[in-house]
């Protein structure tokens, strides 16, 4: 009976930091899920309450539209992160394209946040200088301004993250493991 050689078990037990990345996107568009899953079901049951005004119903409206967008992009980021933990054929390209449009977004909304952090830093300076505003008032606006830095740093980290997972996934000894797509019949 062949022992196996110690070259080829490391290697098939080897650790593959594509995986580690996958298992991460996996774990948080499932977080995702739960979350976008709560916020529209509350938002919707908002919408039913009879106070709510004619602008405040259009704002809820939106917030269940936006919701509903991104419930439906973690469920997608979530298939297919499972499906190229089970290397499927199908799912290395498709994780390749969600990992390069998460990284535009994160990108993008990266940007929008520093922004807003401008733009808040302004705006509390400006209000924080009078004499009468409270301790509450600073420490408030310290946490507001550490949220946004703390967003900015995370979608900073995760852009080059995505990239490279994109890039991984197209890497010839990382392609090799999912096994090719079934040729189409023709006729």
């Amino acid at each position: 009976m062949p022992v196996p050689s110690a070259t080829t078990a490391s290697s098939r037990f080897r650790l593959q930091a594509w995986r580690v990345v996958t298992c991460l996107l996996w774990l948080l568009a499932a977080f995702g899920i739960l979350q976008y899953s709560v916020h529209v079901w509350q938002v919707a049951h908002a919408l039913r309450s009879p106070g709510t005004g004619h602008d405040a119903h259009a704002a809820l409206l939106r917030m269940v539209m936006w919701g509903s967008a991104y419930l439906a992009c973690a469920c997608v980021t979530l298939a297919v992160a499972t499906g190229a933990l089970l290397t499927r054929g199908w799912a290395r390209v498709a994780l390749r394209v969600v990992a390069v449009l998460l990284a535009l977004w994160f990108l993008v909304t990266a940007i929008q946040y520093g922004a807003r952090l401008m733009a808040f830093i302004h705006d509390s300076q400006m209000l924080l200088a009078q004499p009468h505003m409270a301790d509450a008032a600073r420490l408030l606006a310290a946490r507001v301004r550490r949220s946004y830095e703390v967003t900015i740093a995370l979608k900073a980290v995760a852009v080059p993250v995505l990239v490279w997972l994109a890039w991984r996934l197209g890497v010839p000894s990382v392609r090799g493991q999912f096994p090719a797509w079934p040729a189409r019949k023709v006729g």
